[in-house]
């Protein structure tokens, strides 16, 4: 009798005559619901504080105050990366792996379609009533219905927009879609001792950052097939001063050799990349066609650079 008290006691004060715990709903409490957070979650939350300095309270909060689910899933990933600043990272990393690439509905393409990587952003150069815009379009690859007799396979490189492009850009990172400014094109060939002004992009830009100057240097020293025969030909970008001296000059890579006689010209310049700088696209004849160089000045690694060539475009005929 005395052994049956206890026991009722016991069951009384623990409840175990009433209700078993339900260690089920008790783990279950732990997860995510719409006003709490998962222990996951929370410790998820928690290195991403300490890993970049954030207070993890705001992070909390901000995590509460979005929807279950996939957006609360996206936002934990875009914290643990580093928010805005794993956004700035990924997109440095992009350009500097310079995944870029230039492209032409104006003639058929003859090269290796599996070249051209439909994986990055594409954008279309317009001239829209004098205006130069940058647009985005999709792109795509047909095969040619007017082949030009090379012998091999001709695609057409099409986009969704019914006017045609000045010339298509692809690049690794999402750029703003807007009006260009002020743009340079067709400008003369680049015999040496010969210069392209790139110009500014506006007149304060000029009194505050100067402007921009393609120089070609070396020298003419006999009559070639197609063209001048060249000696120690370079093209040098300078950047010049609102007082007229150079803050800084860039000899870039060599674009002249026994392959490649004849000097470049200056197709198209204008800012692409939004940084206040000028890029450009160069022409040059190459034996059998032509080819397209695009220099950008946000891809440079370092700051001795102003350029850097970061795709080329070649053209049969």
């Amino acid at each position: 009798m005395r052994g049956w008290f206890l026991v009722s006691c016991f069951s009384l004060a623990f409840g175990l005559g009433a209700q078993t715990v339900d260690t089920v709903a008790v783990r279950a409490d732990r997860a995510e619901r719409w006003d709490q957070l998962s222990d996951n979650q929370l410790i998820r939350i928690e290195w991403a504080a300490r890993t970049w300095s954030w207070p993890a309270d705001s992070l909390t909060g901000r995590m509460m105050r979005t929807a279950m689910g996939l957006k609360r899933d996206s936002l934990l990933v875009w914290l643990e990366e580093g928010g805005p600043v794993g956004e700035v990272r990924k997109r440095v990393e992009a350009i500097t792996q310079r995944r870029y690439q230039v492209a032409t509905e104006a003639f058929n393409y003859t090269g290796d379609i599996r070249g051209l990587d439909l994986s990055l952003y594409w954008y279309g150069i317009y001239d829209v009533e004098g205006m130069w815009k940058l647009r985005p379009v999709r792109v795509k690859a047909e095969l040619s219905e007017f082949p030009s007799g090379s012998g091999g396979l001709e695609f057409d490189i099409r986009t969704n927009l019914e006017q045609g492009s000045h010339f298509l850009f692809g690049s690794p990172v999402r750029l703003d879609s807007a009006d260009l400014g002020l743009v340079r094109e067709g400008s003369a060939v680049l015999m040496p001792g010969g210069q392209a002004d790139l110009g500014s992009l506006t007149a304060r830009d000029k009194m505050y950052r100067g402007n921009y100057v393609l120089f070609a240097t070396g020298a003419v020293q006999g009559v070639g097939v197609d063209c001048p025969e060249l000696r120690d030909y370079q093209l040098i970008l300078g950047h010049r001063m609102g007082d007229r001296n150079w803050a800084q000059l860039d000899s870039l890579a060599p674009v002249v050799d026994s392959l490649s006689s004849c000097p470049p010209e200056v197709y198209w310049s204008g800012d692409l990349m939004g940084d206040g700088k000028p890029d450009a696209l160069l022409y040059q004849k190459v034996p059998g066609g032509i080819r397209l160089m695009l220099y950008l000045s946000d891809a440079v690694p370092n700051e001795e650079e102003l350029w850097a060539r970061v795709a080329e475009w070649r053209m049969s005929y």
